[in-house]
């Protein structure tokens, strides 16, 4: 007897090649690597331009300030380097959702912030968006289920 995994489970999290870090999916050796990248161009550029400017000016506080100014431009610097190395690994799909679906989320978002009211009673203008975005007919569906709801309750 084997045991299913489900999707999102531990099982499946642990087999995974990404990490997720701050909300975003990535490769852990990519990752590494774009660590090391940033150590490897921002701090040289730092101590670099600490030492060239306590040199060149009087102050060696100022120099510390524009060293850090031109350390944190490496920062970016690697940032970009890293950004055309190491493409996203997100796949983006988009799925039609079907009218049970739509249905429920319509219900979801009644449940959530209140009844969402006849769209035939918005502006022109907002009406037009809505058809265009493929909802008015959605809210005018559920505008009638939940009047045709309503009507039937004691």
């Amino acid at each position: 007897m084997s045991a299913q995994k489900e999707p999102g489970s531990v099982t499946e999290a642990r087999e995974s090649p990404y990490l997720e870090i701050w909300g975003d999916t990535v490769d852990p050796r990519h990752t590494l690597w774009a660590v090391l990248i940033g150590l490897g161009i921002s701090v040289p550029l730092y101590l670099g331009s600490e030492v060239l400017l306590q040199r060149v000016g009087d102050d060696p506080e100022v120099a510390s300030t524009y060293a850090l100014l031109v350390g944190l431009v490496g920062c970016l610097l690697s940032g970009f380097v890293s950004a055309l190395l190491f493409r996203p690994k997100r796949v983006v799909s988009e799925l039609e959702a079907g009218g049970e679906g739509r249905r429920k989320a319509m219900e979801d978002i009644e449940a959530e912030l209140g009844p969402l009211g006849d769209p035939e009673e918005l502006p022109p203008v907002v009406q037009q968006e809505l058809r265009t975005l493929g909802l008015y007919d959605d809210l005018r569906e559920q505008h009638e289920r939940r009047s045709t709801t309503e009507e039937e309750r004691p």
